[in-house]
Protein backbone atom coordinates (compact mmCIF):
# COMPACT_ATOMS: atom_id res chain seq x y z
CA UNK A 1 0.00 0.00 0.00
CA UNK A 2 0.93 3.42 -0.91
CA UNK A 3 2.16 5.19 2.19
CA UNK A 4 0.21 8.66 2.63
CA UNK A 5 1.26 11.27 4.81
CA UNK A 6 -0.62 14.18 6.45
CA UNK A 7 0.46 17.55 7.15
CA UNK A 8 1.69 18.30 10.39
CA UNK A 9 -1.19 19.67 12.89
CA UNK A 10 -1.10 23.66 13.84
CA UNK A 11 1.37 24.67 17.55
CA UNK A 12 3.03 21.20 17.01
CA UNK A 13 0.03 18.96 17.37
CA UNK A 14 2.51 16.06 15.70
CA UNK A 15 2.14 14.58 12.37
CA UNK A 16 0.06 11.23 10.94
CA UNK A 17 1.25 9.04 8.54
CA UNK A 18 0.03 5.95 6.82
CA UNK A 19 2.37 2.67 7.32
CA UNK A 20 3.03 0.02 4.62
CA UNK A 21 1.06 -2.54 6.72
CA UNK A 22 -2.10 -0.24 7.09
CA UNK A 23 -1.85 1.10 10.38
CA UNK A 24 -1.81 4.68 11.31
CA UNK A 25 1.38 6.04 13.44
CA UNK A 26 1.34 9.50 15.15
CA UNK A 27 4.24 11.38 15.71
CA UNK A 28 5.33 14.22 17.67
CA UNK A 29 8.65 16.55 18.34
CA UNK A 30 9.86 16.29 22.09
CA UNK A 31 13.36 18.07 22.47
CA UNK A 32 13.95 18.65 18.92
CA UNK A 33 13.26 15.20 18.42
CA UNK A 34 10.54 13.37 16.26
CA UNK A 35 9.10 10.08 18.45
CA UNK A 36 6.61 8.16 17.99
CA UNK A 37 3.39 8.51 20.06
CA UNK A 38 1.93 5.15 18.73
CA UNK A 39 -0.02 3.24 16.29
CA UNK A 40 -3.50 2.81 15.58
CA UNK A 41 -5.95 0.81 13.20
CA UNK A 42 -7.49 3.65 11.70
CA UNK A 43 -7.08 7.37 11.22
CA UNK A 44 -9.62 8.33 13.49
CA UNK A 45 -8.24 6.98 16.46
CA UNK A 46 -4.54 8.47 15.38
CA UNK A 47 -6.76 11.75 14.84
CA UNK A 48 -7.91 11.55 18.32
CA UNK A 49 -4.68 10.76 20.15
CA UNK A 50 -3.00 13.48 18.39
CA UNK A 51 -6.06 15.74 20.04
CA UNK A 52 -5.30 14.19 23.29
CA UNK A 53 -1.36 14.99 22.98
CA UNK A 54 -2.47 18.73 22.08
CA UNK A 55 -4.76 19.10 24.82
CA UNK A 56 -2.39 17.19 27.79
CA UNK A 57 1.02 17.18 26.12
CA UNK A 58 1.71 13.95 27.66
CA UNK A 59 2.86 10.56 26.30
CA UNK A 60 0.46 8.03 26.84
CA UNK A 61 2.32 6.09 29.75
CA UNK A 62 2.17 9.78 31.72
CA UNK A 63 -1.54 10.60 30.83
CA UNK A 64 -3.46 9.35 33.90
CA UNK A 65 -6.75 9.02 32.07
CA UNK A 66 -6.03 8.57 28.31
CA UNK A 67 -10.06 7.30 28.01
CA UNK A 68 -11.00 10.90 29.22
CA UNK A 69 -13.79 12.89 27.03
CA UNK A 70 -12.24 15.38 25.49
CA UNK A 71 -13.78 19.12 25.13
CA UNK A 72 -16.35 19.29 22.81
CA UNK A 73 -14.68 19.74 19.21
CA UNK A 74 -11.67 19.38 20.12
CA UNK A 75 -11.13 16.75 17.36
CA UNK A 76 -13.14 18.58 14.96
CA UNK A 77 -10.64 22.15 15.08
CA UNK A 78 -7.66 20.93 16.96
CA UNK A 79 -8.03 24.30 19.02
CA UNK A 80 -8.50 22.88 22.81
CA UNK A 81 -4.52 22.90 22.41
CA UNK A 82 -1.59 22.80 24.75
CA UNK A 83 -0.14 22.08 27.58
CA UNK A 84 -0.61 22.97 31.71
CA UNK A 85 -1.48 27.14 32.79
CA UNK A 86 2.20 27.34 34.75
CA UNK A 87 3.57 26.82 30.74
CA UNK A 88 0.77 29.18 28.98
CA UNK A 89 2.12 31.53 31.43
CA UNK A 90 5.44 31.17 30.79
CA UNK A 91 4.82 31.27 27.12
CA UNK A 92 2.98 34.32 27.56
CA UNK A 93 5.36 36.22 28.90
CA UNK A 94 8.06 35.05 26.21
CA UNK A 95 5.88 36.65 23.88
CA UNK A 96 5.57 40.14 25.34
CA UNK A 97 9.34 40.09 25.64
CA UNK A 98 9.76 39.41 22.19
CA UNK A 99 7.30 42.06 21.16
CA UNK A 100 8.71 44.42 22.89
CA UNK A 101 9.71 47.84 20.67
CA UNK A 102 9.29 51.64 20.46
CA UNK A 103 6.29 50.54 18.08
CA UNK A 104 3.11 50.56 19.25
CA UNK A 105 0.23 49.00 17.83
CA UNK A 106 -2.86 50.39 19.75
CA UNK A 107 -2.16 50.67 23.65
CA UNK A 108 0.08 47.71 23.93
CA UNK A 109 3.40 48.49 25.43
CA UNK A 110 5.00 45.08 25.12
CA UNK A 111 6.52 43.58 28.45
CA UNK A 112 8.83 45.91 30.78
CA UNK A 113 11.17 44.10 32.75
CA UNK A 114 9.45 45.36 36.03
CA UNK A 115 6.81 44.24 34.71
CA UNK A 116 7.41 40.98 33.86
CA UNK A 117 8.82 40.43 37.60
CA UNK A 118 5.59 41.53 39.01
CA UNK A 119 3.34 39.13 37.01
CA UNK A 120 5.92 36.54 37.59
CA UNK A 121 5.80 37.24 41.36
CA UNK A 122 1.77 37.24 41.46
CA UNK A 123 1.92 33.97 39.41
CA UNK A 124 3.81 31.91 41.78
CA UNK A 125 2.42 33.43 45.32
CA UNK A 126 -1.90 33.07 43.95
CA UNK A 127 -2.16 31.50 40.48
CA UNK A 128 0.34 28.38 39.97
CA UNK A 129 -0.61 26.43 43.55
CA UNK A 130 -4.58 26.70 42.23
CA UNK A 131 -4.57 26.56 38.67
CA UNK A 132 -0.70 26.13 37.43
CA UNK A 133 -0.81 22.15 36.79
CA UNK A 134 -4.59 22.38 35.22
CA UNK A 135 -5.27 22.74 31.36
CA UNK A 136 -6.24 25.91 30.50
CA UNK A 137 -9.44 24.88 28.70
CA UNK A 138 -10.67 23.37 31.98
CA UNK A 139 -11.19 27.01 34.00
CA UNK A 140 -13.85 28.30 34.20
CA UNK A 141 -14.67 32.05 36.26
CA UNK A 142 -15.40 30.38 39.33
CA UNK A 143 -11.56 29.19 39.60
CA UNK A 144 -10.68 32.77 38.82
CA UNK A 145 -13.15 34.62 41.11
CA UNK A 146 -11.94 31.89 44.04
CA UNK A 147 -8.42 33.17 43.96
CA UNK A 148 -9.35 36.71 44.33
CA UNK A 149 -11.55 36.44 47.14
CA UNK A 150 -9.39 34.32 48.74
CA UNK A 151 -6.64 37.13 48.34
CA UNK A 152 -9.82 39.97 49.50
CA UNK A 153 -10.18 37.47 52.41
CA UNK A 154 -6.43 38.03 53.46
CA UNK A 155 -6.76 41.40 53.29
CA UNK A 156 -5.10 42.05 50.08
CA UNK A 157 -5.69 46.19 48.91
CA UNK A 158 -7.94 46.44 45.89
CA UNK A 159 -5.52 47.73 43.93
CA UNK A 160 -3.77 44.44 44.59
CA UNK A 161 -6.43 42.74 43.27
CA UNK A 162 -7.17 45.07 40.29
CA UNK A 163 -3.47 44.11 39.51
CA UNK A 164 -3.82 40.24 39.29
CA UNK A 165 -7.21 41.10 37.64
CA UNK A 166 -5.86 42.80 34.73
CA UNK A 167 -2.67 40.59 34.70
CA UNK A 168 -5.01 37.16 34.04
CA UNK A 169 -7.28 39.30 31.64
CA UNK A 170 -4.07 39.83 29.62
CA UNK A 171 -3.41 36.52 29.73
CA UNK A 172 -6.29 34.48 28.87
CA UNK A 173 -7.30 37.34 26.08
CA UNK A 174 -3.51 35.86 24.37
CA UNK A 175 -4.90 32.18 24.83
CA UNK A 176 -7.55 33.28 22.94
CA UNK A 177 -5.67 34.77 20.50
CA UNK A 178 -3.28 32.04 20.15
CA UNK A 179 -6.80 29.84 19.77
CA UNK A 180 -5.92 27.62 23.21
CA UNK A 181 -9.33 28.60 24.32
CA UNK A 182 -12.38 29.75 22.49
CA UNK A 183 -13.60 32.09 25.23
CA UNK A 184 -12.12 33.81 28.38
CA UNK A 185 -12.67 32.87 31.73
CA UNK A 186 -12.42 36.62 32.36
CA UNK A 187 -15.02 37.91 29.83
CA UNK A 188 -18.11 38.71 32.41
CA UNK A 189 -15.92 38.96 35.29
CA UNK A 190 -16.03 42.79 36.71
CA UNK A 191 -14.66 44.49 39.95
CA UNK A 192 -17.01 46.42 41.76
CA UNK A 193 -15.05 48.89 42.92
CA UNK A 194 -12.16 51.95 41.88
CA UNK A 195 -9.08 50.22 43.58
CA UNK A 196 -7.24 53.39 42.81
CA UNK A 197 -9.46 55.80 44.37
CA UNK A 198 -9.68 53.44 47.27
CA UNK A 199 -6.26 53.39 47.86
CA UNK A 200 -5.33 57.30 48.35
CA UNK A 201 -8.48 57.16 50.28
CA UNK A 202 -7.06 53.92 52.60
CA UNK A 203 -4.25 56.55 54.48
CA UNK A 204 -5.58 59.85 55.73
CA UNK A 205 -3.50 62.47 54.45
CA UNK A 206 -1.40 63.09 57.53
CA UNK A 207 -1.23 66.47 59.27
CA UNK A 208 1.87 68.88 59.67
CA UNK A 209 2.13 67.70 63.31
CA UNK A 210 3.12 64.33 61.87
CA UNK A 211 4.81 65.71 59.03
CA UNK A 212 7.22 67.41 61.25
CA UNK A 213 7.41 64.38 63.39
CA UNK A 214 8.30 61.85 60.87
CA UNK A 215 11.30 64.38 59.57
CA UNK A 216 12.78 65.05 63.36
CA UNK A 217 12.99 60.90 63.27
CA UNK A 218 14.37 60.41 60.34
CA UNK A 219 18.55 59.56 61.64
CA UNK A 220 20.58 61.31 58.35
CA UNK A 221 20.43 64.34 55.71
CA UNK A 222 19.71 61.65 53.03
CA UNK A 223 16.63 60.43 54.63
CA UNK A 224 14.99 63.86 55.29
CA UNK A 225 16.50 64.68 51.44
CA UNK A 226 14.24 61.37 50.34
CA UNK A 227 11.55 62.30 52.02
CA UNK A 228 11.43 65.51 51.07
CA UNK A 229 11.95 64.76 47.44
CA UNK A 230 8.98 62.29 47.98
CA UNK A 231 6.56 64.59 49.63
CA UNK A 232 7.75 68.04 47.62
CA UNK A 233 7.70 66.44 43.60
CA UNK A 234 5.29 64.10 43.84
CA UNK A 235 7.39 61.50 42.75
CA UNK A 236 7.01 57.47 42.63
CA UNK A 237 9.63 55.72 44.75
CA UNK A 238 10.96 54.43 41.42
CA UNK A 239 11.57 57.85 39.71
CA UNK A 240 13.03 59.29 43.45
CA UNK A 241 15.03 56.28 42.77
CA UNK A 242 16.48 57.27 39.58
CA UNK A 243 17.41 60.82 40.02
CA UNK A 244 21.16 61.53 38.64
CA UNK A 245 23.13 64.51 39.96
CA UNK A 246 22.44 65.92 36.16
CA UNK A 247 18.75 65.74 36.57
CA UNK A 248 19.34 68.44 39.37
CA UNK A 249 18.86 72.13 38.13
CA UNK A 250 19.48 74.72 41.34
CA UNK A 251 19.51 77.59 39.76
CA UNK A 252 15.97 76.94 38.28
CA UNK A 253 15.27 75.59 41.23
CA UNK A 254 13.46 72.13 39.63
CA UNK A 255 14.17 68.68 39.99
CA UNK A 256 13.76 66.78 36.50
CA UNK A 257 12.00 63.26 36.51
CA UNK A 258 13.72 61.14 33.32
CA UNK A 259 14.65 57.46 33.66
CA UNK A 260 13.17 55.92 36.89
CA UNK A 261 15.05 52.81 38.47
CA UNK A 262 13.53 49.49 39.81
CA UNK A 263 14.74 46.59 41.21
CA UNK A 264 13.87 43.20 39.72
CA UNK A 265 15.20 40.02 40.39
CA UNK A 266 17.43 41.71 42.55
CA UNK A 267 18.83 44.06 39.78
CA UNK A 268 18.55 47.44 39.20
CA UNK A 269 16.75 48.23 36.11
CA UNK A 270 16.48 51.91 34.67
CA UNK A 271 13.87 52.19 32.52
CA UNK A 272 13.68 54.71 29.56
CA UNK A 273 10.63 56.79 30.62
CA UNK A 274 8.49 57.57 33.32
CA UNK A 275 5.00 55.68 33.84
CA UNK A 276 3.59 58.61 32.14
CA UNK A 277 5.84 58.07 29.47
CA UNK A 278 6.71 62.00 29.86
CA UNK A 279 9.79 63.33 30.94
CA UNK A 280 8.82 66.52 33.56
CA UNK A 281 10.32 69.43 35.67
CA UNK A 282 8.72 69.52 38.76
CA UNK A 283 9.37 73.39 40.58
CA UNK A 284 10.79 72.80 43.97
CA UNK A 285 10.87 75.04 46.98
CA UNK A 286 13.63 76.77 48.83
CA UNK A 287 13.66 74.03 51.80
CA UNK A 288 14.17 70.73 49.64
CA UNK A 289 16.38 73.13 47.18
CA UNK A 290 18.75 73.56 49.85
CA UNK A 291 18.73 70.17 51.18
CA UNK A 292 19.88 69.34 47.24
CA UNK A 293 22.33 72.22 47.42
CA UNK A 294 23.85 70.66 50.68
CA UNK A 295 23.63 67.30 49.57
CA UNK A 296 25.37 67.74 46.47
CA UNK A 297 28.23 69.66 47.83
CA UNK A 298 28.98 66.39 50.25
CA UNK A 299 28.85 64.36 47.11
CA UNK A 300 31.81 66.26 46.32
CA UNK A 301 33.26 65.53 42.90
CA UNK A 302 30.28 63.34 41.15
CA UNK A 303 29.39 63.61 38.04
CA UNK A 304 26.33 64.46 36.37
CA UNK A 305 25.45 60.82 35.43
CA UNK A 306 25.95 59.53 38.94
CA UNK A 307 23.41 58.42 40.47
CA UNK A 308 21.96 61.21 43.01
CA UNK A 309 21.70 58.32 46.12
CA UNK A 310 23.68 55.79 46.26
CA UNK A 311 23.37 52.47 48.28
CA UNK A 312 25.33 51.42 51.87
CA UNK A 313 27.25 49.12 49.95
CA UNK A 314 27.88 51.45 46.75
CA UNK A 315 25.32 51.00 44.19
CA UNK A 316 22.30 52.55 43.19
CA UNK A 317 19.39 52.90 45.53
CA UNK A 318 17.69 50.30 46.72
CA UNK A 319 13.83 50.99 47.98
CA UNK A 320 13.28 47.60 49.46
CA UNK A 321 16.36 47.59 51.57
CA UNK A 322 15.62 51.17 52.75
CA UNK A 323 11.79 50.71 53.47
CA UNK A 324 12.73 47.76 56.08
CA UNK A 325 15.94 49.55 57.16
CA UNK A 326 14.53 53.16 58.00
CA UNK A 327 11.72 54.60 56.60
CA UNK A 328 9.38 52.08 58.47
CA UNK A 329 10.94 51.98 61.73
CA UNK A 330 10.80 55.92 61.71
CA UNK A 331 6.96 55.91 60.71
CA UNK A 332 5.92 53.30 63.67
CA UNK A 333 8.14 55.49 65.99
CA UNK A 334 6.93 58.62 64.43
CA UNK A 335 3.16 57.33 65.01
CA UNK A 336 3.32 56.58 68.81
CA UNK A 337 4.55 59.78 69.62
CA UNK A 338 2.07 61.47 67.09
CA UNK A 339 -0.62 59.69 69.20
CA UNK A 340 0.60 60.37 72.54
CA UNK A 341 0.80 63.89 71.92
CA UNK A 342 -2.38 64.20 69.85
CA UNK A 343 -4.58 62.54 72.62
CA UNK A 344 -3.09 65.73 75.00
CA UNK A 345 -4.28 67.63 72.62
CA UNK A 346 -7.73 66.24 72.32
CA UNK A 347 -8.23 65.67 76.14
CA UNK A 348 -7.34 69.65 76.32
CA UNK A 349 -9.62 70.46 73.68
CA UNK A 350 -12.52 68.65 76.40
CA UNK A 351 -12.97 65.39 75.07
CA UNK A 352 -12.85 63.12 77.42
CA UNK A 353 -10.22 60.19 77.70
CA UNK A 354 -11.37 57.40 76.76
CA UNK A 355 -12.91 59.14 73.29
CA UNK A 356 -9.21 60.93 72.66
CA UNK A 357 -7.84 56.88 73.67
CA UNK A 358 -10.15 55.18 70.70
CA UNK A 359 -9.38 58.27 68.36
CA UNK A 360 -5.44 58.56 68.32
CA UNK A 361 -5.16 54.58 68.60
CA UNK A 362 -7.43 54.11 65.31
CA UNK A 363 -5.79 56.92 63.75
CA UNK A 364 -1.69 55.68 64.84
CA UNK A 365 -3.09 52.16 63.30
CA UNK A 366 -3.90 54.24 59.91
CA UNK A 367 -0.69 56.26 60.08
CA UNK A 368 1.50 53.15 60.50
CA UNK A 369 0.66 52.06 57.37
CA UNK A 370 2.17 55.12 55.18
CA UNK A 371 4.41 54.16 52.77
CA UNK A 372 6.32 56.22 50.34
CA UNK A 373 3.58 55.80 47.86
CA UNK A 374 1.16 57.50 50.09
CA UNK A 375 3.66 60.68 50.36
CA UNK A 376 2.52 61.07 46.69
CA UNK A 377 -1.27 61.00 47.43
CA UNK A 378 -0.12 63.52 50.35
CA UNK A 379 1.75 65.74 47.38
CA UNK A 380 -1.15 65.47 45.37
CA UNK A 381 -3.30 66.64 48.29
CA UNK A 382 -1.36 69.61 49.69
CA UNK A 383 -1.22 70.96 45.48
CA UNK A 384 -5.24 70.60 45.76
CA UNK A 385 -5.31 72.52 48.93
CA UNK A 386 -2.94 74.76 47.71
CA UNK A 387 -5.43 75.59 44.28
CA UNK A 388 -3.42 73.96 42.11
CA UNK A 389 -5.43 73.62 38.97
CA UNK A 390 -6.04 70.25 37.35
CA UNK A 391 -4.06 70.81 34.70
CA UNK A 392 -1.00 71.55 37.17
CA UNK A 393 -1.45 68.40 39.40
CA UNK A 394 -1.17 66.44 36.08
CA UNK A 395 1.98 68.06 35.18
CA UNK A 396 3.31 67.80 38.17
CA UNK A 397 2.81 63.91 39.29
CA UNK A 398 3.28 63.38 35.81
CA UNK A 399 -0.14 61.53 34.96
CA UNK A 400 -0.77 60.71 31.17
CA UNK A 401 -4.16 62.83 31.25
CA UNK A 402 -6.19 65.15 33.57
CA UNK A 403 -8.35 62.30 33.87
CA UNK A 404 -6.37 60.08 36.10
CA UNK A 405 -5.38 63.03 38.44
CA UNK A 406 -8.95 63.99 38.92
CA UNK A 407 -10.35 60.42 39.07
CA UNK A 408 -7.62 59.59 41.85
CA UNK A 409 -8.27 62.64 43.95
CA UNK A 410 -11.93 63.36 43.19
CA UNK A 411 -12.41 62.96 46.44
CA UNK A 412 -10.35 65.88 47.73
CA UNK A 413 -12.23 68.10 45.60
CA UNK A 414 -15.50 67.55 47.71
CA UNK A 415 -15.11 71.22 49.21
CA UNK A 416 -13.79 72.85 46.35
CA UNK A 417 -17.03 74.47 45.18
CA UNK A 418 -17.38 76.20 48.07
CA UNK A 419 -13.64 77.52 48.14
CA UNK A 420 -13.78 78.92 44.72
CA UNK A 421 -17.13 80.60 46.00
CA UNK A 422 -15.67 82.15 49.01
CA UNK A 423 -12.66 83.26 47.16
CA UNK A 424 -14.96 85.02 44.68
CA UNK A 425 -16.26 86.95 47.40
CA UNK A 426 -13.27 87.51 49.15
CA UNK A 427 -11.64 89.06 45.78
CA UNK A 428 -15.14 91.40 45.10
CA UNK A 429 -15.29 92.39 48.51
CA UNK A 430 -11.17 93.68 47.96
CA UNK A 431 -12.55 95.46 44.92
CA UNK A 432 -15.35 97.14 46.95
CA UNK A 433 -12.28 98.20 49.40
CA UNK A 434 -9.89 100.03 47.26
CA UNK A 435 -12.79 101.84 44.86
Amino acid sequence: MAQRRRRRAPNDGGSIDQRVSGRWRLRIRIDDRQVTYGMYETEEEAVRAQARWRVTHLLPEDDPDPQAELPSGTVANMAAGGVRCDEWFERWQQAKEERRSLVRVGYGRGGAESTSARDRAQWRRWWSPTIGSRLPHTLNTADVIDVLRRMEGEGRAPNTLRTHWLMMRALFNWLVDQGVVTISPMVDLRLTVDPALDRVREIVVPDFRFIDLLTDRLPTLDDRLIFELLLGTGGRRSEVAGLRIGDIDLTAKRVWIRQPVVEVDGRLVRNSAPKGGRVRAVIIGPQLASLLKDHLVRRGDAVSDDPLFIGPRGGGFRWNNYVERKFRPAVVSTAIRWAATERTRLVKEGWSRQDATDRVVAEGERLRRLTPHHLRHTAAALLWAAGASDLEVQIILGHADVETSKRLYAHLLADSADNAAARVEQLREARRVAL
